[in-house]
């Protein structure tokens, strides 16, 4: 829900035309606070308090405003304003809100960007979405290992207006390869005629431009960077991914890979929100993976018929809708785990014998806790059907508790060797593994009860 708590105030000072005082309350909040409030107002109020700021303060709110604003944004904003805008947002912010834009509005404002930029996205384009050339920041401070300390701290002053982060300079030869870093915290502190070279840090962590923007996510999270240096495959210093990239990498992935495991199709805007996204699109991507499942799952009613004329009590068929709720939920279980553990770079396939074992020794004792409970209930439940005397009650409860502990244990095993197989064969666990978990640890759970029943009781 947006604030409404200084939009009327906004709007007073914007009809006012109090412009100098809008610029300082607006300069004095957060972007991120100060553009909620300023989207809460008409399209036409927001164009007019985008234009009465000054293109920094503008920039920095631009960035923070959801898709749809930015758009009636730059509908009403002059072609002079709008360049200078454009050519103010940092490289990455630049493309990916380009990229976002339809095709017709993506042409006429290119353009309008310096020949330098055009070919920053051009390079960008080259690469897929979720690769890390595509959302790479080229604004960084880059050095050379003869310059002295005071040379240095000089060349930032000159770049520093340019420049995403400051915080690390990063040192290249004549090549542009990258040798080291320094911190501007060495370089202010050493002797003015230090040179880069002896405060340098050698072997910094960095990632190839074409690898997965998860991988260069991860480096950041494990080393603790505020920026990480993206080279190309000789070596040479690209870009960087900065920490707050990093964090939208992390939330989109990670938003992405929960909606994979509920079953919902193709990729979320992230921008509208739930709300925001049609009735017809959510019905398209929640409704494919439920319809197949709607059809697979008539082998389970198969095995559950089949089955039913077999079995020697009623009772047997009102306590297999609880095993196989509970196996199954031991199943998911230990699918998110893995899944997150893939993810995460915790767990790889080539570990299954210590995956699998893990999960044997988890899922048993869960599976002995579950079978007690399922056995006090058999026998609760079996009090209420006069045909079953005092032995047929304790055969048939323990019946029911040897099928759940053979349920739990199989979903379990079920639940790690999907996602591991997914990610062996390259595909993505997220995707395959919760409606594959679902669909063959009811069919198994379905099986073994009734087998297992029928063993034991007739």
């Amino acid at each position: 829900m947006r604030p409404t708590i200084l939009t009327p105030e906004l709007r007073e000072l914007l009809q006012e035309g109090r412009t100098d005082e809008l610029r300082q309350v607006i300069e004095e909040l957060h972007p991120n606070d100060a553009a909620q409030h300023v989207a809460a107002l008409e399209p036409d109020e927001i164009v007019q308090v985008m234009t009465a700021l000054p293109v920094p303060v503008e920039r920095d709110l631009f960035t923070y405003f959801a898709t749809d604003v930015q758009e009636e944004i730059v509908r009403g904003l002059g072609r002079n304003r709008l360049k200078a805008l454009l050519q103010a947002l940092s490289s990455d912010d630049r493309f990916a809100f380009l990229d976002k834009l339809d095709e017709r509005i993506r042409e006429r404002l290119v353009p309008l960007l310096e020949q330098a930029q055009r070919a920053d996205i051009l390079q960008r384009e080259r690469f897929a979405a979720d690769q890390v050339g595509s959302i790479l920041s080229t604004e960084y401070v880059a050095l050379k290992k003869e310059m002295t300390a005071a040379q240095a701290i000089a060349s930032i002053r000159r770049q520093e207006a340019k420049k995403e982060t400051i915080y690390y300079a990063y040192v290249i030869d004549d090549a542009g390869k990258l040798i080291g870093f320094v911190s501007l915290r060495n370089l202010l502190t050493a002797a003015e005629t230090d040179t880069v070279e002896r405060l340098m840090k050698t072997g910094p962590v960095s990632v190839v431009v074409t690898a997965d923007q998860e991988e260069a996510a991860r480096l950041i999270r494990e080393y603790d960077l505020l920026a990480l240096p993206v080279v190309d495959e000789n070596g040479v210093l690209v870009g960087i991914v900065t920490y707050d990239d990093a964090a939208d990498i992390q939330w989109e992935e990670e938003t992405e890979d929960v909606e994979r495991m509920a079953g919902l199709a193709g990729v979320p805007e992230y921008e509208r929100g739930y709300l925001g996204e049609s009735v017809l699109r959510q019905i398209g991507r929640r409704l494919p993976l439920i319809a197949f499942l709607a059809v697979f799952n008539l082998s389970t009613a198969f095995v559950i018929h089949y089955y039913e004329g077999l079995l020697p009590y009623g009772m047997l068929i009102a306590l297999l809708p609880i095993v196989m709720a509970l196996g199954g939920m031991v199943g998911g279980q230990s699918s998110v785990l893995v899944v997150r553990g893939l993810s995460l770079g915790d767990v790889v396939p080539r570990q299954i014998g210590a995956i699998f074992w893990k999960e044997l020794r988890v899922s048993s004792g869960m599976a002995t806790v579950l079978a007690s409970i399922v056995f006090v209930e058999a026998l609760i439940l079996g009090r209420t059907d006069a045909r079953l005397g005092d032995e047929d009650m304790l055969y048939t409860s323990a019946a029911v508790a040897i099928a759940m502990v053979c349920h739990v244990l199989g979903s379990a095993l079920i639940g790690v060797g999907i996602p591991v197989l997914a990610k062996w064969l390259g595909g993505d666990p997220a995707i395959v593994s919760t409606p594959a978990v679902t669909a063959l640890a009811d069919l198994f759970g379905a099986s073994v009860f009734c087998t297992v029943s029928l063993t034991m009781l007739t």
